[in-house]
């Protein structure tokens, strides 16, 4: 039986892959994390509770492992001395890494379908011990480098793009789930028909299993599941709830003169089909199937209304930042 330590493990990926392991049972699990996100989930699996950004994370290098699964990664500085402490107790470390490593300026020039030897954000020292957005990028490819500079780890990185899917605590797909739940008319961004890449909870969770045991025939990987648009999302939704929607399209001009905020009041969107990553070669090594936009929907809008039964999105955080329907109702007054 294999010794696995996920580095996280409570809250949405390491929810989706700790559940997934345990259904195997063929995996030793220890998580290591600050025992501060969903601490009574996983009462039978072993823990070893810390602050990955201290010396804490040492405690994790006295054991030896058959693999580490690095999720909740963001800092280079704490890993690399991780990765040092940890020298000859693993045989493979597996990094969820992002694709928002790649050079954002140089995919507008681009595109898209963007594959894993595109263009990667370059760093300086502040970067690295910065905790904005803006550097989160770049301080992802710093680890990745921190990684890939280790000539006796056995070193496998997976880029996902925007994961969606059971547990999702940004609530930003819901967004739109949650509007065609509760209203006949609402505002859709340029016909919502600009796409991003999107990766599957579930697959996520399916590639770093077999992460465990591939053949390290590359060592980095764009681990998505498919190209889709708000729209595809949105009648997908009402086809469900079988039910007509009158979508009110707000243009890129529209948006602009109204100062509305990108990715928060309108979640998911940007414009253009630029966002878009290309997984051939993960396709090519793994033994794997994407799930479609069909099964991912028809999964989520059970899980909206049986699990999290049909809360209001305001609740959550991510929410929070979006448009309110007082806003919505004053802009589509101006729109139709």
């Amino acid at each position: 039986m294999k010794k696995i330590l996920i580095i996280g493990g409570t809250q949405f990926v390491g929810r989706n892959l700790v559940e997934q392991l345990l259904a195997l049972n063929q995996y030793d699990i220890t998580l290591f994390n600050r025992g501060k996100t969903n601490p009574d989930l996983f009462p039978e699996v072993k823990r070893i509770t810390g602050d990955r950004n201290t010396a804490d994370l040492h405690k994790a290098a006295q054991q030896d492992w058959d693999c580490v699964i690095d999720i909740s990664c963001y800092n280079p500085n704490p890993l690399e001395d991780f990765i040092q402490q940890l020298k000859g107790r693993t045989d493979r470390y597996i990094f969820v890494s992002t694709v928002s490593v790649y050079n954002q300026e140089e995919q507008q020039k681009s595109n898209g379908n963007i594959t894993e030897d595109f263009q990667l954000y370059t760093y300086n020292e502040s970067d690295k011990t910065d905790k904005t957005n803006e550097t989160y990028g770049k301080r992802k490819v710093a680890c990745e480098e921190i990684l890939l500079n280790q000539e006796w780890l056995n070193t496998i990185i997976l880029r996902p793009a925007l994961i969606i899917g059971h547990h999702d605590h940004t609530d930003r797909l819901y967004y739109w789930f949650y509007r065609a739940k509760t209203q006949s008319s609402f505002i859709i961004p340029n016909h919502g028909k600009d796409k991003i890449t999107y990766t599957d909870v579930l697959d996520f969770s399916k590639m770093l299993i077999q992460s465990i045991h591939i053949e390290n025939k590359h060592h980095v990987y764009n681990a998505t599941s498919y190209n889709a648009s708000i729209n595809q999302f949105v009648q997908l939704a009402a086809n469900q709830l079988q039910k007509e929607l009158n979508l009110i399209n707000a243009s890129p001009a529209f948006i602009k003169e109204h100062k509305l905020k990108i990715w928060t009041e309108l979640p998911l969107w940007v414009e253009g089909d630029l966002h878009t990553q290309d997984n051939a070669r993960l396709l090519k090594n793994y033994n794997f199937t994407p799930s479609t936009i069909e099964e991912t929907t028809v999964r989520l809008m059970d899980y909206y209304g049986n699990y999290m039964k049909w809360r209001d999105v305001r609740e959550s955080r991510y929410g929070q930042l979006s448009m309110t329907t007082e806003r919505e109702a004053e802009l589509m007054q101006l729109l139709v």
